[in-house]
């Protein structure tokens, strides 16, 4: 992040920090459509919509925060997360394959809205599969090149080893 110059770090936190507030009020809008429909797949999608941008609001904020404080994760909260993410990528894709199945059954297969909403679901699994894949494999690499690492390599490749001469 230091790489920004300084008014570019404005501009972008500036742009960030405004476009989280328009996610918010524009999922307040979305969230008093689903409140006037009484059809339950209407007011399904419309608070899905109004969900996905309070979750945009905070990926701008995010957004803002890391260009403001750049922090890396460190190897120790890399570790502490690792084996949960593992569980995790497990589930989404154990629930992948349940809704492929479930996609596969005639009787979704009829019933239009029930095939749409599995559908839905399906995409969803799929992409928190994909993202908590990437993350975890982020973090494998945030943690195998570790400060020890770094020193082992020099020491290695030292040709004295710490003493005057050899």
């Amino acid at each position: 992040m230091s790489s920004y110059k300084f008014e570019d770090r404005r501009r972008l936190v500036s742009y960030f920090k405004n476009e989280a507030k328009r996610e918010i009020n524009y999922s307040d809008d979305v969230r008093k459509t689903s409140n006037n429909s009484i059809n339950p797949i209407v007011k399904l999608i419309m608070e899905a919509v109004s969900q996905d941008s309070i979750k945009h609001s905070k990926i701008y904020e995010t957004m803002s925060l890391i260009i403001e404080n750049p922090q890396l994760i460190t190897e120790k909260e890399s570790e502490m997360v690792l084996d949960d993410m593992k569980r995790h990528i497990e589930n989404e894709k154990e629930s992948i394959e349940e809704l492929n199945n479930l996609l596969k059954d005639k009787a979704i297969q009829d019933d239009k809205p029930l095939k749409f909403l599995i559908e839905m679901l399906l995409r969803d699994e799929k992409l928190h599969h994909a993202m908590l894949s990437d993350l975890y494999n982020i973090l494998i690499k945030n943690i195998t090149l570790t400060e020890r690492d770094i020193w082992d390599q020099i020491w290695k490749d030292s040709m004295y080893h710490g003493t005057p001469g050899g």
